[in-house]
């Protein structure tokens, strides 16, 4: 007979329960992004009890108002059959659920320090407080100075989270409602930057021993001077107080079970935000030679490689209020499982955004240089604005039917009414085009009233069939139309009105016995109307505005365009002995752009066409590799995780890319006893550069041989870093 499906799993597996989404070489307190085979953009999303962190991910971002850790009962991967029903998009997130009062009084903390001079402590105290009623109380207090330590700031990330929950439960624990209070004080400054020699062959040589993630490559001025688009003002600004966000989050949640298996959730959250970022952005290194108008402060003329960097200074914020309620059950006959929730979310929100252009030497501990005699220049030559309101409402229904020993079926259907609606500064007038100098209190700029409604989508529906025990065929297929946020509104540009749909198919084999759990799957991916806001660059033929000729612009206007995306994927979990675990995961896919055509008109008045269909898309691995093996004995645990990119195209021409990269972990887990354990982790093993970026003044490029030996700058990721965690419970 047949092994039934349900005991299999109750979604079509593509390893989305084993995506260590919180395992990121990049950051050591943000989850990773995983991609299905198209572009990221913004950061992982992530749910907390039933409900999104962020309305969106944008500005107030949720990784400054969550962590993982012990103020949670449970923290895991949600995959993208549950995510296109959920939050009408197609991709992983995280999912965790607030740690609440029990039966009896506990107590964790974990202590987690590093080489670099990380201090994390995390704790949660929670206990009864008679009659069902409990309490839960939590703080996490994070101080990273970062591996490449700051002359202006002494942390580029300083966390301060505190968080308590009532919470009562009654009916022999049928019934448990909580509400729980989180303040978030969050302050960071992205710094993982460097130069280096980009040798032409898709590998990188240091640059003037300049050593990525030890060396800083930031000026010590620790003054932010911005031309306020609001107030039309030159503004200073702490670079500590810009980069800090001030957030309060308010859920309630509630969950009741009747003797016939109904199940009743209600969801709902609050949530006040307001978030100042300065992201001094990379733009390219160029040369500065005699009579180009660089000078440092002192007056003193500077010749000699120059990083240009565009600095965007955000003032943000998000008011929000999201609900959800849900009813789930089961069939007399046990044989269908269902879920119907219907939501309201509602969210004001609002963004000021300044830009400026500066720049400083291309070296380790560099100087600020002064471009004729001005610290920036080209002040708001891109800047945003909006203020306005968004409003969800959406339902949401699913069916799992097992439908006999062999055949099960997965299907579910989302509708959501969208309306946005606020004032911004588009291209509705000719005046709010912007320009160096421009603010919304100039001349002419009109703040325009916006108002659109729109419907979106989502369903998916997915097959199992077992031909052997253990062993059969799966498929899955879901489709999501978004149309255009709140955010969308804040360039000059009017955001477009259609539909950006995603549509993706997985489908091929199971098997599944004692010591593997293995699928192998074709995927394929599409989006259109992708929207993207890409930094080009252009020497500029003649003068404009603050700049000279000969000078590279920065152009940044929406585009939008198609994608696809052909793969294969194979995940598998072997246990072959008793204690030792190998998850295995391997992804070949080809990546493109479609209907990609662009003609933008820079500053000097020159109009290019570009045609970027079928090329493959930047920064995508076309060969992924994931190995984590672990193995446990008596009171020990030692375990490696490691992943392969292979090289990926910097720029969108695809005549420069990075050769392939690994991201590598390990570590060694030791529980003392029941009460105290140890943990002694590695990241980046092998101490690879991991560098990354683009070269703005190369995008457009087809022939690669002035970059040969060429000076750039991009990110990098973690160093060789040794963290140890100690863990009391009680």
């Amino acid at each position: 007979m047949a092994q039934e499906t349900v005991t299999d799993t109750t979604k079509v597996t593509s390893g989305a329960s084993n995506r260590n989404v919180l395992m990121n070489a990049a950051s050591a307190s943000q989850p990773r992004q995983i991609s299905l085979g198209l572009p990221i953009s913004g950061y992982a999303y992530i749910f907390e009890d039933g409900l999104p962190v962020s309305y969106y991910n944008y500005q107030v971002y949720p990784y400054k108002s969550w962590h993982s850790g012990v103020s949670h009962e449970s923290v895991n991967t949600m995959g993208p059959q549950d995510m296109v029903l959920k939050y009408g998009v197609i991709t992983y997130s995280v999912e965790s659920k607030s740690k609440l009062a029990g039966d009896s009084l506990e107590g964790k903390l974990n202590y987690t320090f590093n080489h670099h001079g990380r201090h994390m402590i995390d704790a949660n105290i929670s206990a009864p407080i008679g009659k069902g009623w409990g309490l839960s109380i939590s703080t996490y207090q994070n101080f990273d100075p970062g591996s490449n330590h700051l002359d202006i700031s002494r942390l580029q990330e300083s966390a301060h989270f505190y968080k308590a929950a009532i919470s009562k439960t009654w009916n022999e624990g049928r019934g448990k409602a909580g509400l729980i209070y989180q303040y978030s004080h969050f302050r960071e400054l992205i710094e993982n930057y460097g130069p280096f020699i980009f040798v032409g062959d898709g590998s990188v040589e240091e640059y003037d021993g300049f050593k990525l993630g030890i060396d800083q490559y930031r000026p010590a001025n620790k003054i932010l001077r911005y031309l306020d688009i609001e107030t039309g003002k030159m503004t200073e600004q702490d670079n500590d107080d810009a980069n800090t966000s001030k957030i309060h989050n308010v859920n309630f949640v509630l969950d009741y079970q009747w003797d016939s298996g109904l199940k009743l959730s209600v969801h709902s959250k609050f949530k006040h935000g307001h978030t100042l970022r300065a992201n001094g952005a990379m733009m390219g290194v160029s040369d500065a030679l005699a009579g180009s108008g660089y000078t440092y402060e002192d007056g003193k003329e500077f010749i000699g490689k120059v990083q240009t960097r565009r600095m965007l200074h955000f003032d943000g914020f998000e008011h929000s209020w999201m609900t959800n309620a849900a009813l789930t059950g089961k069939s007399k006959n046990q044989r269908h499982s269902w879920r119907a929730e219907i939501d309201y979310w509602l969210n004001a929100g609002g963004v000021s955004t300044s830009m400026y252009l500066f720049a400083h030497e291309a070296k380790k501990d560099p100087k600020m240089l002064l471009f004729n005699g001005n610290d920036g220049y080209s002040y708001n030559s891109y800047a945003e604005f909006y203020d306005g309101h968004e409003h969800k409402l959406f339902g949401l229904v699913s069916d799992e039917w097992n439908v006999s020993n062999r055949l099960w079926l997965y299907a579910g259907a989302r509708i959501e009414y969208l309306n946005v609606r606020g004032i911004a500064a588009n291209d509705v007038c000719k005046d709010n085009a912007r320009h160096a100098g421009w603010s919304l209190v100039e001349p002419g700029v009109v703040k325009n009233h916006f108002s659109d409604n729109h419907f979106n989508y989502a369903f998916i529906g997915s097959a199992r069939y077992a031909l052997l025990s253990g062993f059969g065929l799966q498929a899955e297929y879901s489709s999501a139309a978004i149309h255009t946020q709140l955010f969308h509104y804040g360039p000059y540009n009017y955001p477009s009105q259609k539909s950006m749909t995603t549509n993706y198919f997985r489908g091929g084999i199971y098997w599944k016995n004692d010591w593997i759990d293995l699928t192998s799957q074709i995927t394929y991916i599409t989006m259109k109307n992708s929207q993207e806001r890409p930094n080009f660059s252009h020497v500029l033929t003649k003068d404009a505005g603050d700049m000279k000729a000969g000078m590279t612009e920065s152009f940044t206007i929406p585009f939008y365009y198609d994608m696809a995306t052909l793969g294969w994927l194979t995940d598998a979990i072997i246990t072959p002995i008793k204690g030792l675990n190998i998850h295995v995961m391997f992804t070949i896919r080809d990546p493109k752009y479609k209907n990609f055509k662009i003609t933008p008109t820079f500053s000097d008045g020159v109009t290019e066409e570009y045609d970027f269909t079928d090329k493959t898309i930047t920064a995508l691995s076309k060969t992924e590799l994931e190995i984590e093996p672990s193995y446990s004995f008596g009171k020990w645990r030692v375990w490696l995780s490691a992943r392969y990119f292979s090289k990926q195209y910097i720029n969108k021409t695809n005549s420069l890319y990075f050769n392939g990269r690994w991201e590598t972990f390990g570590g060694v887990d030791y529980k003392l006893s029941r009460h105290v354990s140890f943990s002694a982790n590695v990241v980046n093993i092998l101490n690879q550069k991991g560098a990354s970026g683009t070269i703005p003044a190369a995008d457009l490029i087809t022939d690669p041989t002035p970059y040969k030996d060429y000076v750039m700058s991009g990110t990098f990721i973690r160093p060789f870093t040794f963290e140890f965690t100690t863990r009391l419970s009680f």
